[in-house]
C-alpha cells in the first residue's frame, strides 16, 4: 500500500489511465462504461476502486487522473472519500483529481445530507454575478 503519486511511472503513448474512486459500485460502472463509449483519438482506461490506498503492484498502470466520487446522501461515502484522500500525494491535487458529487436534486436536510455546517449549501447555487469591477483594489495588489 502507497500514496499515489502523479509521476511514479512514465506515461504511455497516446494512453490516459483514470480511477473512479467511491462506494457505489453500480454508479461507478455506469460511469466507466459512458466514458469508454465517448469517441477520442487517445486510449482510455478506467480503473475502479472502492478507496485508497491501492495494493502496491508493479503492473498497476500510470494513473492520470482519480475522480473521487461522493454521495451526498450517504456520510460513509463522505468518509471514505476524506480517508482516501491521505493516500493521495499533494502534487497530484495540480489538475489530476476532480470530485464528482452525486444525489438526488432536490436535497433536503431531513434525507441525511452530507454532514458539516454548510451542507445545505449544496441544494443551490451560491454564484453571485460579477460586477465590472475588480474583487480586489489594484493599489492592494
Amino acid at each position: 500500500m502507497s500514496v499515489l503519486r502523479p509521476l511514479d511511472k512514465l506515461p504511455g503513448l497516446n494512453t490516459a489511465t483514470i480511477l473512479l474512486v467511491g462506494t457505489e459500485d453500480v454508479l461507478l460502472q455506469q460511469l466507466a462504461e459512458a466514458m469508454l463509449k465517448e469517441d477520442c483519438t487517445s486510449e482510455l482506461k478506467v480503473h475502479l476502486a472502492k478507496s485508497l490506498p491501492l495494493p502496491s503492484n508493479v503492473n498497476r498502470p500510470r494513473i492520470d487522473l482519480i475522480v473521487f466520487v461522493v454521495n451526498l446522501h450517504s456520510k460513509h461515502s463522505l468518509r471514505n472519500v476524506e480517508e482516501s484522500l491521505h493516500h493521495v500525494d499533494a502534487a497530484f491535487f495540480l489538475g489530476k483529481v476532480s470530485f464528482l458529487a452525486t444525489g438526488d436534486r432536490r436535497l433536503s436536510s431531513h434525507h441525511g445530507a452530507a454532514p458539516g455546517p454548510h451542507a445545505a449549501d449544496l441544494r443551490r447555487p451560491c454564484a453571485q454575478r460579477l460586477g465590472p469591477e475588480p474583487a480586489v483594489p489594484a493599489a492592494e495588489l
